[in-house]
């Protein structure tokens, strides 16, 4: 897969472009299902599949608040890009340029004079342009002024509860450590990334050795405790992580601390992938250690019985 950074005056050549639209962030079922149509016709037609995304994610450009906002990093997004078989990966600035455009001047100078687009693939409720003005109807209606075509994928629902799958959802479920859910709408793990950093050894003191990662830049879920799975150096572990500020030891920061089962390497300076399986508490001050150290022991049980039954 190619990538392309472009501003608006930007030149790119990518010849007979087959697009999907949009942030696509976490990548979930429904996602999936546009760029699996997307691969497929771009395969039949002999054009080239293109996801266009933006960056910043328009959210996060028009308020500060959204820090920490993604689902997923933009380095797993490629990843994941790759693998569903996209051929370029357009990523365009977006800045107030951007913004401005109407959805008619969208579709003109964006998608029909810099991309030559032969076709856009979207779900029905795609929506585009200043003040996402723009919908399916009005791409209908430009495509007959220049020549390109529209194929649109229904809105895909969670079997279970008849939601429409959506990364709100998504992200709405995080924030209330309801993983279960989330990799259910994900079709695998949300997962945090990161390098392994020295700790004030507390842990590994009370016979429970950790890895602590700093928690990436994107979203972060339910301060508590989590059954896990670590992988690292292409092995998966077993394992249980907290996710919080340590307040039994009076900590100030957000730390991700993972305790693989079974292992006894040293692992700082490594990189880990933290999936997450299942909330087991909320993060709580203990009086004493005594007391947290039977409760750490009361969660590993209840993360290793959670993962003899998967």
């Amino acid at each position: 897969m190619k990538i392309h950074k472009i501003k608006l005056n930007s030149s790119i050549h990518i010849d007979n472009i087959n697009l999907a639209i949009g942030n696509f962030d976490g990548l979930h079922l429904g996602h999936q299902k546009i760029i699996e149509r997307l691969v497929h016709q771009s395969n039949e037609m002999h054009i080239n599949s293109t996801i266009m995304s933006f960056l910043p994610h328009p959210r996060q450009f028009f308020s500060d608040k959204y820090d920490n906002y993604t689902i997923i990093s933009d380095a797993l997004k490629i990843k994941l890009l790759k693998k569903l078989g996209v051929k370029y990966y357009i990523i365009l600035n977006f800045d107030q340029s951007i913004a401005s455009l109407t959805p008619e001047k969208f579709i003109e100078i964006i998608l029909v004079k810099k991309l030559k687009m032969k076709n856009i693939v979207v779900g029905s409720d795609f929506r585009f342009g200043k003040e996402r003005m723009g919908d399916v109807s009005l791409l209908r209606k430009q495509s007959l002024i220049y020549n390109f075509t529209v194929s649109v994928l229904e809105q895909i629902k969670l079997k279970q509860t008849s939601e429409i799958f959506s990364s709100t959802l998504i992200r709405k479920n995080i924030h209330e450590g309801n993983l279960e859910k989330v990799n259910l709408c994900l079709g695998r793990n949300w997962s945090m990334e990161g390098v392994v950093i020295p700790g004030d050894k507390r842990a590994a003191k009370m016979k429970f050795p950790t890895a602590n990662i700093i928690p990436p830049n994107i979203i972060h879920p339910k301060k508590g405790v989590y059954v896990v799975k670590i992988l690292y150096e292409g092995n998966i572990f077993n394992g249980i992580a907290n996710f919080g500020i340590r307040p039994t030891v009076d900590g100030n920061k957000l730390l991700l601390e993972a305790h693989l089962f079974d292992f006894n390497m040293d692992l700082y300076g490594k990189d880990l992938t933290v999936e997450f399986l299942a909330f087991i508490r909320d993060e709580q001050k203990f009086e004493n250690f005594d007391n947290l150290t039977q409760q750490i022991h009361k969660d590993i049980q209840t993360a290793k019985n959670y993962h003899l039954k998967k």
